[in-house]
């Protein structure tokens, strides 16, 4: 039976039978996969915290006919920790989720898993951020090659006149001028900060995000623009999200 080795992180867990998970894992070299743990629901199981969510492990993976099977694991860093707190934890939810649902079983992205463990890593020690899911979801998006356009007029590929109302289309997939507003009935306003704060967002490292100054209305309207365009553009809609608004909303 062959033997593997790779490094993941859990984005999902799921019981089977009495003992075992099924475990959806983002690794580093193998893109999504999904690996059976035998036993680790049982009270006296040797191995068990390396199938709580949000684990980055180091694991050795035995061939099997419908799932691998796990015969060790290492955990290399805990991305949740004892004082985080529920809208960390739900954001943490909403990207594993997010990279659930829109990575294919084998499929491999680069780049994506280490965006995923440092944006983990990142809502873990900075809970007060209101920019992290827009930059996770800015950054996946163009990993996955479906960014909005945020450049110019996406109907008539001219720049935006700032003096002008700019609009935001999640149908057409992005920015839209005052003159092509027509072309879309649904598309919404977006002030023209929102739209810098966006713009940074694609361009910035994760760790300068923060630095970026936003005030919260102008970040929370962007952010939900951010989400139809997500879930529009994907035709994916996720449970972790609504479950979010409602904590955020608190």
């Amino acid at each position: 039976m062959a033997t593997i080795k790779t490094s993941g992180i859990v984005i999902r867990k799921l019981n089977l039978g009495e003992a075992d998970k099924i475990l959806t894992v983002l690794t580093r070299d193998r893109g999504k996969i999904r690996v059976l743990a035998k036993g680790v629901r049982r009270p006296k199981a040797k191995l068990t915290g390396f199938a709580d969510l949000f684990q980055h492990n180091d694991f050795i993976l035995a061939e099997g006919r419908n799932w691998d099977i796990v015969t060790a694991a290492t955990t290399v860093e805990r991305l949740v920790g004892d004082d985080t707190d529920l809208g960390q934890i739900g954001l943490m939810y909403y990207v594993c989720e997010l990279v659930d649902k829109l990575i294919e079983e084998t499929q491999t992205v680069a780049g994506s898993f280490e965006l995923l463990r440092e944006t983990l890593a990142y809502i873990k020690h900075h809970p007060e951020s209101n920019a992290v899911r827009a930059y996770f979801e800015m950054k996946l998006l163009t990993m996955l090659g479906f960014a909005p356009e945020l450049g110019h007029c996406i109907i008539s590929r001219s720049s935006l006149n700032e003096d002008q109302p700019i609009y935001f289309s999640a149908h057409l997939g992005g920015l839209v001028s005052e003159a092509h507003r027509s072309a879309d009935d649904f598309a919404r306003p977006i002030s023209v900060n929102g739209v810098k704060w966006l713009r940074l967002l694609q361009r910035y490292p994760l760790g300068g995000i923060d630095k970026i100054t936003i005030e919260p209305g102008v970040a929370k309207g962007a952010n939900q623009l951010l989400a139809d365009f997500v879930e529009y553009a994907t035709e994916v809609k996720t449970k972790s999200l609504s479950v979010l608004a409602e904590l955020e909303s608190d």
